[in-house]
C-alpha cells in the first residue's frame, strides 16, 4: 500500500532513515525529522504495518528565468534491505510522479546517489558542481585578516541580502526567506558546521579533518577573495575540499600542480512535470517552433507543441523531437539539442533553426538537506 504517513508512522520513518542512512548523526535526523519535513511529506510503501520503502518530497521555490515555481526535492528515497529488487521503488514514483502533476507541479528536481534509478522516470541531469581540492598555502597569496562574525539562527537575517544580491547572477536558484535560512543555520549547527559572514559574502563549512566549504555565496570579486582568505586563515596546512558551481572564479584563483584536484560532477536532476505549461512561460525564450515530446510516464504530455508567442498542440510536422530528460537537459541549458541528438536515440532534430538558448546559462541551488 502507498500513501502519505501520518504522525503514527513518524518513528517507522526514523527508523529506516537510520538504517539506510547510517552516515547521518543522530542530531541531523532529530533536526530534519522535528524541524525540517512534515511527516506528511513522506510517502511510504506499507506491508501492513510495516514501512519497507519511502520518499520525502521536501518543497521549495525554485526561480527560473525569472518565474518563481513551487516544487518538491525528492530525497529520502529508501527501500529496506529485505525488500529490494522488488520494483517498490518504481511503484513508489509512479505514484510520486503522478501525484504532484494532479497537484499542478510544473518541475520535480532530486540530487541522485544514482542516477541509473532515476533515468526511467524522465529525470535529466541540469547542473554540474565543481569540486575543489587544495592547499591555501599553495595559492602564492599574502595571509591577512579578514573581519567576519559567526552567524547562528538569531542573526541568519544578514544573510539574506548577501544571497539575494547573488541570485540575480543566475538562471536557476533557489528563492529563499528568513525561514530558509533559519532551517539552514540549524541543519548546519546539527552536523557542527560554521556560517560565517566576510564583506560582501558569506561561507558554510565543516571541519571534518579537512575543510569542506559546502556553500559561498559572495555579491563581488572582493567577497570571493575575502572568503578565501578567510579559510585560509582557519584551515592552515589543512586540506581544502571546495564545492562551486561549474563556470566559477575560484579555477582562476588556484594553480594547476600535482597536489591540487579538480573533479567536474553531475549533482542536481530535474523532470518536467507540466510540459505544457513551461513551454508556455519560456515562449518568448523559444521564439517560433514545433516541439514533439515523447513521455512514457505522463501520458498526457505526449503531444506536439506549437510555439508561437503562446502554445498550442497541433498536428503540424516538428522541428524537435525529445524525450522529457533531453527536454529538461535542453530548456534548462544544460546541453544543446546537437550534443542530446547525437547521444540520445529519441531525440531529432527535423528542421535546425531554433536558437535558443541564446546566452549562457548558470544553473546553481544547494538543497538545504
Amino acid at each position: 500500500m502507498i500513501r502519505r504517513l501520518n504522525e503514527n508512522d513518524k518513528d517507522k520513518a526514523i527508523k529506516l532513515w537510520q538504517e539506510i542512512f547510517i552516515e547521518d548523526g543522530p542530531s541531523l535526523v532529530a533536526y530534519y525529522f522535528d524541524t525540517h519535513i512534515k511527516i506528511d511529506q513522506v510517502v511510504g510503501y506499507l506491508e501492513g504495518d510495516v514501512l519497507v520503502a519511502m520518499a520525502h518530497l521536501n518543497p521549495y521555490q525554485l526561480m527560473w528565468q525569472g518565474c518563481l515555481y513551487n516544487t518538491y526535492y525528492v530525497v529520502g528515497v529508501a527501500t529496506k534491505q529485505s525488500h529490494r529488487r522488488q520494483g517498490l521503488m518504481r511503484k513508489m514514483m509512479t505514484w510520486v510522479l503522478r501525484d504532484r502533476y494532479e497537484a499542478g507541479d510544473v518541475f520535480s528536481v532530486l540530487m541522485p546517489i544514482d542516477s541509473r534509478l532515476y533515468d526511467q522516470f524522465g529525470y535529466g541531469f541540469i547542473q554540474d558542481v565543481a569540486l575543489y581540492k587544495f592547499k591555501y598555502e599553495n595559492l602564492n597569496r599574502k595571509k591577512r585578516t579578514v573581519p567576519n562574525e559567526v552567524i547562528d539562527v538569531e542573526t541568519s537575517i544578514q544573510l539574506l541580502p548577501i544571497y539575494n544580491t547573488y541570485k540575480k547572477t543566475l538562471t536557476l536558484s533557489q528563492n529563499r526567506g528568513i525561514r530558509d535560512f533559519e532551517h539552514l543555520l540549524k541543519e548546519v549547527h546539527s552536523e557542527n558546521g560554521h556560517v560565517v559572514v566576510v564583506p560582501d559574502g558569506y561561507v558554510i563549512y565543516y571541519d571534518f579533518g579537512d575543510i569542506f566549504v559546502r556553500e559561498c555565496i559572495y555579491t563581488s570579486d572582493e567577497g570571493l577573495m575575502n572568503i578565501l582568505d578567510y579559510i585560509g586563515s582557519i584551515a592552515g596546512e589543512k586540506p581544502i575540499q571546495w564545492q562551486m558551481p561549474k563556470n566559477n572564479a575560484l579555477k582562476h584563483l588556484i594553480p594547476h600542480i600535482k597536489e591540487h584536484e579538480r573533479l567536474e560532477k553531475p549533482f542536481m536532476m530535474a523532470r518536467i512535470l507540466h510540459v505544457e505549461t513551461l513551454l508556455e512561460a519560456m515562449a518568448d525564450f523559444l521564439g517560433t517552433c514545433i516541439i514533439k515530446v515523447i513521455d512514457d510516464q505522463i501520458l498526457e504530455n505526449n503531444h506536439t507543441y506549437k510555439v508561437e508567442g503562446q502554445v498550442s498542440i497541433t498536428q503540424e510536422a516538428p522541428d524537435i523531437t525529445l524525450d522529457t530528460a533531453s527536454l529538461a537537459q535542453w530548456l534548462f541549458g544544460y546541453d544543446s539539442l546537437e550534443s542530446l541528438a547525437s547521444i540520445r536515440p529519441k531525440v531529432m532534430i527535423h528542421q535546425n533553426h531554433i536558437v535558443y538558448p541564446e546566452y549562457p546559462i548558470q544553473n546553481y541551488f544547494t538543497a538545504l538537506i
